[in-house]
């Protein structure tokens, strides 16, 4: 009994050293039919976010409706009013070619340069499908992200070749307990057993 919980006590240290500060994953999704709020032009998609401390992801899984006027996605944001983030870098969709990240966030006519600098934002180009699935990474520094009200996060999205046809709406989501936590609750767990008192 002495041993185990020796070890226990050893385990749980171990964990905390390697998990860096404790802060949760915002995760949510947005699905549209359109470009949100009945405006026409965007194919229907569903557009999936987590945001962690030192990485975020957006995937935008298109639906149906890609055509001749919207069957390119020229540039992507994600953020929250307050948002400051430092060393901010993106990756792209596979083979999609080079993306630049900004913190700034998207219109019809000058992609990830305008507004506060409260988005993380991408621009390149990538062909789309119906059927298709897109995802963009962006990492930045760890202190730069807390933990994130997940209805409050921006989706942007600006289909091109036509001018204008842009998804500019709020996700629904949930918080998430980040890996140690989730690490120390298995570990109080396996403890359970040796709870019992020696007669």
């Amino acid at each position: 009994m002495k041993k185990f919980f020796v070890l226990s006590v050893l385990s749980a240290i171990v964990v905390l050293g390697f998990a860096g500060p404790a802060k949760a994953d915002s995760i949510g999704t947005l699905t549209l039919t359109d470009c949100g709020g009945g405006n026409p032009g965007c194919p229907a998609a569903t557009y999936d976010f987590d945001i962690g401390s030192t990485s975020a992801t957006l995937t935008i899984t298109i639906a149906s409706g890609v055509n001749s006027g919207n069957d390119i996605i020229s540039a992507v944001n994600l953020g929250t009013n307050g948002l400051t983030l430092t060393g901010l870098a993106v990756t792209g969709p596979t083979g999609s070619g080079v993306w630049t990240a900004n913190q700034a966030s998207i219109n019809s006519s000058s992609n990830c340069t305008m507004g506060s600098g409260s988005f993380m934002c991408a621009v390149g180009s990538v062909t789309i499908a119906d059927g298709g699935v897109y995802t963009w990474t962006f990492t930045y520094d760890a202190s730069a992200v807390g933990s994130l009200d997940p209805n409050t996060v921006h989706i942007g999205a600006n289909y091109d070749p036509h001018e204008g046809w842009i998804v500019s709406q709020n996700g629904t989501g949930v918080s998430t307990p980040e890996p140690a936590s989730l690490a120390l609750l298995g570990l109080g767990l396996l403890g359970v057993p040796f709870l019992r008192r020696k007669k």
